[in-house]
């Protein structure tokens, strides 16, 4: 997760979001307020890709006992494999957990405590600034993140 900038990197800023925890309909927490000792107790997966989420999320708890990380997937796809027979808590970018609670019916809840949003971007090496190809991918990210935000202030009443 770059701070800054990232020579010869390019970005684009994308949008800020949180993030929100995912958890199967059988979970034990599906129907009920989540705690941060909940929270903390209940066992984790971890998607690789998340790690500067995961940064983030360890930075806000520094002072609390550490998650009970159960499962270090490589991608979001394994963990979502095995949601409904673990009662694991899955903790991902508040877009992405609003697409994947969707598709896989599975219950959002909010992180039991403060967290701070940060800047979502897109990050490509310079030598790709004028590829058709990537300007066309970089132009489907962007409409695909801007629908997924304005999806979620929809849902969320924020607008």
């Amino acid at each position: 997760r770059p701070t800054g900038p990232v020579e010869p990197l390019r970005s684009e800023i994308l949008g800020r979001v949180g993030v929100l925890c995912l958890l199967s309909k059988q979970h034990p927490l599906a129907n009920q307020e989540m705690s941060l000792d909940d929270y903390l107790s209940h066992p984790h997966a971890m998607i690789a890709i998340s790690d500067g989420v995961k940064a983030l999320i360890e930075q806000a708890l520094i002072d609390k006992p550490q998650r009970k990380m159960v499962l270090r997937a490589y991608h979001l796809e394994a963990a979502l494999a095995i949601v409904d027979t673990l009662p694991i808590i899955i903790t991902v970018p508040a877009d992405l957990a609003y697409l994947v609670a969707e598709r896989y019916d599975l219950v959002v809840k909010p992180l039991p405590f403060q967290f701070t949003p940060f800047d979502y971007s897109m990050i490509w090496h310079a030598r790709c600034e004028h590829s058709p190809a990537q300007e066309w991918l970089r132009s489907v990210v962007r409409e695909e993140c801007s629908r997924l935000i304005a999806k979620r202030i929809e849902d969320m009443g924020l607008n």
